[in-house]
């Protein structure tokens, strides 16, 4: 009996041990659980926050690309206009003429070929070209009357100078009372003095009909002088040629002491 007893109380206790390391386990288990679920909890917030830095950092740098494409695009425009405006993209393409008028060592009119340099087109609209006369003690801001047209023509069809001589162009420009025909043009007529006036005209030659001069066509600049502003001899003549949003083109020459009567002479 005594030994049986030793027997049970062994089993007694090793059952005690065992079920206390069971508890033991378990309260371990059970306190590793919360752990790890807050270990997971903070994951998964820092996974959001890192999205949010992710997207505002894309936001950020798609604006300052965007910012960073403008500024070079503005830059660019900048650059191509300051080059426009510093160079000029019209040159004299041939002598100039000095027309004589009807009386010895007097300039009626100047014929200045005219062609585009360096760029496709210039616009030569009366609205946007200012041409400035100097002659001697004589000067004029502005004697530009546009391109040459036929009057009572809609749309106004241009003036081709293509076989014309030049007396006929400076007649056609500055003949306009009413027993003329209405083809003729008259541009540098006026009604108010029946006589005609200081002006500038320019045919182009091959135009497409716009009032620009192109890189295929090629223009002549008619100056014509009133007969009060007709230019003697050995007068100094300026004249400065600027197109829209470009710079001038100056033209600079003396009157020939050789200018007989209704006489082509070239500009020195």
């Amino acid at each position: 009996m005594v030994f049986l007893e030793k027997i049970f109380q062994k089993y007694f206790v090793l059952s005690q041990a065992i079920k206390s390391t069971s508890i033991f386990s378990s309260r371990k288990m059970t306190r590793k659980n919360p752990i790890r679920n807050k270990n997971g909890m903070v994951g998964l917030e820092a996974a959001i926050v890192l999205i949010a830095f992710v997207i505002v950092a894309a936001a950020f740098s798609f604006m300052v690309v965007n910012m960073g494409l403008y500024a070079t695009q503005r830059g660019r425009d900048v650059i191509k206009q300051g080059i426009q405006e510093a160079g000029c993209p019209l040159t004299v393409d041939g002598s100039i003429l000095i027309k004589a008028g009807n009386r010895s060592g007097y300039a009626k009119a100047f014929i200045i070929p005219l062609k585009t340099m360096g760029t496709k087109w210039v616009s030569m609209g009366r609205n946007g070209t200012v041409i400035s006369l100097r002659i001697g003690m004589k000067a004029w801001a502005n004697i530009y009357h546009g391109v040459a047209v036929f009057n009572g023509t809609e749309p106004r069809e241009q003036i081709d100078p293509t076989d014309l001589q030049y007396d006929c162009i400076i007649a056609n420009l500055t003949k306009g009372s009413p027993d003329e025909p209405m083809s003729w043009w008259g541009q540098l007529y006026s009604n108010e003095t029946d006589t005609y006036v200081t002006g500038a005209v320019l045919v182009i030659e091959s135009s497409n009909g716009d009032e620009a001069l192109h890189h295929y066509e090629k223009g002549f600049l008619i100056i014509i002088m009133s007969f009060n502003d007709e230019a003697s001899v050995r007068e100094e003549v300026s004249i400065e040629i600027r197109p829209e949003k470009s710079a001038p083109l100056t033209i600079e020459f003396t009157i020939p002491e050789a200018l007989p009567e209704d006489s082509y002479v070239s500009a020195g």
